[in-house]
């Protein structure tokens, strides 16, 4: 990667933004010059979660270095909707010169990004789109896409079929859709030898995970596979499944990407494939985006952006990569994992 998460926190100032705390409980780290004639801000749930400060972070870094913008991460540090709803109010309110907005989340997000651009706000969406909120564009994963690379890979380990379990962020709308789309990849492809029992809520905590995991363990002693699909289902299954007694390959497993080290999860045999978002291209593409929507002086029909003219594309899929014993060790290699 070429910077780690350690470094990525030290480098950044972390303050509480009076402006922004509220009952959200806000964060702010913030990318580029302090003397920035633009100002951008991406905003989520659990805006300080691992996964978005091993990857996430390192796209924002990186684009406000190239542009000369400041790129200001906000919202709340644990699961707050209304919190992250206040924020993105907030945040609007002030009138950046863009805001990016994290639309897996929940599709109550819809109306405060309709008010960011009704205030004149450019805003996209990334990371779970938000099609009925009128963003400028959606960049991120296409999440049918997630569940179908998870239905392929389960199928291909358990080929005579058997009982399988989900679970994910459940009214998250992004894993609805990987949900939805794992189940329609099963149903029609899977000759009715697949029996899928059992559809849970992690909450997006390990530790819920691996309560669930042990929960249908004790439900179903003859499950074949578990597919999880939010960054921290992974690491409870095989928490599980160790705890449970389990060996490596008893129980197959699908689950999305957490810090580098899960990938050894797959090395050692507990995790049969890791679906990789490209996360660093998120936000890099979302505030490249912005920026242009705002500069580029594009028009559509003759149109401005400024009289309804799209010079910016409606949508960016920033696709994915599947991590399993073949290709694992050249991951962890390029990420220094030991």
């Amino acid at each position: 990667m070429g910077m780690s998460v350690k470094s990525i926190l030290a480098g950044v100032a972390l303050a509480v933004g009076a402006s922004l705390a509220g009952g959200a409980h806000a964060q702010q780290s913030s990318f580029g010059p302090a003397d920035a004639k633009e100002t951008y801000y991406w905003i989520s749930n659990k805006a300080n979660l691992p996964l978005f400060v091993q990857y996430d972070y390192v796209g924002m870094k990186k684009i406000a270095e190239e542009l000369g913008v400041k790129v200001i991460v906000a919202g709340p540090t644990d699961f707050d909707l209304p919190g992250f709803i206040a924020a993105v109010d907030q945040v609007c309110a002030q009138k950046p010169s863009g805001v990016s907005v994290v639309g897996g989340w929940d599709p109550s997000l819809t109306e405060p990004v309709k008010r960011c651009l009704e205030q004149g706000v450019p805003t996209v969406v990334d990371d779970g789109d938000l099609p009925d909120s009128g963003r400028l564009a959606y960049i991120g994963t296409n999440w049918t896409q997630v569940g179908v690379a998870q239905a392929k890979k389960m199928m291909e380990k358990l080929p005579n079929g058997g009982k399988l379990a989900m679970m994910s962020i459940i009214n998250a709308g992004n894993m609805r859709e990987a949900v939805a789309g794992f189940k329609a990849y099963i149903e029609a492809n899977g000759g009715g030898k697949y029996q899928i029992v059992s559809n849970e809520d992690d909450k997006g905590d390990a530790q819920e995970a691996a309560r669930v995991t042990a929960a249908i363990l004790a439900a179903n002693p003859d499950i074949a596979g578990i597919a999880g699909f939010d960054s921290e289902s992974g690491a409870g299954i095989v928490t599980a499944l160790r705890e449970a007694g389990k060996n490596p390959g008893d129980i197959k497993v699908t689950a999305m990407e957490q810090t580098p080290d899960f990938f050894k999860s797959a090395k050692d045999g507990w995790v049969d494939g890791i679906v990789v978002q490209n996360r660093e291209l998120f936000i890099y593409y979302a505030v490249k985006m912005l920026h242009d929507f705002n500069t580029n002086g594009l028009k559509s029909a003759g149109l401005t952006a400024k009289e309804g003219g799209r010079p910016v594309p409606d949508t960016l899929d920033t696709g994915v990569i599947l991590v399993t014993k073949d290709n694992v060790d050249k991951v962890l290699t390029a990420l220094n994992v030991k």
